[in-house]
């Protein structure tokens, strides 16, 4: 008899291209995808956040600890050369428990589904979700919640503040004429998934300085706040995810969104574009 696969614990998934160039496998912020896996892995294995320590010399070994931080490399080290070797795809990074025996690691090698450019988001009623800061445990839940509505999910507090999508970080912008609002923003819930998209976003956001943007000088480091799904509606729109990048929201629950800043968007997909790493430098696979 078949055994179950068990419960999705952690999950990782990232798109892979081939490097017309140099017929390398690559992934846009590949370290951060690999440490957000392996932190992720270590919590469900310790069944905690490992503490950090100040002073990591001065204490003395976890065995636990030691032991969970071995088999996520020790997996790592085997699944990145099969990512690079099946080449472009939708890999998935997986940790799977059951009650009955030790989690085990997957990999997941999928074929690169069809990339858009734009979305439609529809509201969601608040969802008690299970370690909503982990991407893995409620994965299938929200994709049930997805095929229902139709379009993707935007999530929502019990206030009615938006947290994010089911499968994507939200990024906002003023529309043009609006001296309110003069920066982007990023969702201020810590109830989420730390997104690597959204990361390497709001990094290029700090680094530059647009005198192309209209009327503003800068666009900065979009910063954490807060917004109703009304207050959102108002704003340009993004949605992120290590599959697309960046795909405008094109309607939020069936309203059309205003046209977005192209310039703006153009350079931001550039800024995505430079973020590409080689799953292999030199012929050796790193999980560092």
């Amino acid at each position: 008899m078949a055994t179950s696969p068990g419960a999705l614990l952690v999950a990782d998934s990232f798109r892979v291209r081939v490097n017309l160039r140099t017929g390398g496998a690559e992934v846009r912020g590949l370290s951060l995808h690999v440490e957000r896996f392996r932190r992720s892995a270590i919590e469900a294995l310790l069944g905690e956040p490992p503490a950090p320590d100040p002073r990591p010399a001065l204490r003395a070994p976890d065995s636990r600890e030691s032991a969970a931080h071995a088999a996520v490399d020790a997996f790592l080290a085997e699944a990145l050369p099969r990512i690079a070797a099946y080449g472009e795809g939708f890999p998935r990074l997986e940790l799977r428990g059951a009650a009955d025996r030790a989690p085990e690691f997957g990999l997941s090698l999928r074929p690169l589904p069809e990339l858009r450019t734009a979305i439609e988001l529809r509201t969601a009623p608040p969802l008690p979700l299970e370690h909503p800061e982990r991407k893995g445990p409620n994965l299938d839940r929200l994709t049930a919640v997805n095929r229902r509505l139709g379009a993707e999910a935007l999530l929502v507090d019990w206030r009615g503040r938006a947290v994010e999508g089911a499968t994507t970080s939200l990024l906002w912008w003023p529309r043009a004429g609006d001296d309110r609002e003069p920066r982007g923003a990023v969702s201020a819930s810590s109830r989420r998934v730390r997104s690597v998209t959204e990361r390497l976003l709001v990094e290029a956001g700090g680094r530059r300085l647009l005198g192309e943007t209209p009327r503003r000088g800068r666009v900065g480091r979009p910063q954490p706040r807060s917004a109703t799904v009304a207050e959102l509606a108002r704003h340009e729109v993004w949605a992120v995810n290590a599959l697309h990048g960046i795909r405008l929201v094109a309607a939020i629950d069936g309203v059309p969104q205003a046209p977005p800043e192209e310039r703006r968007l153009r350079w931001f997909r550039e800024a995505l574009d430079r973020c590409w790493q080689p799953l292999a430098q030199g012929g050796e696979f790193t999980t560092a």
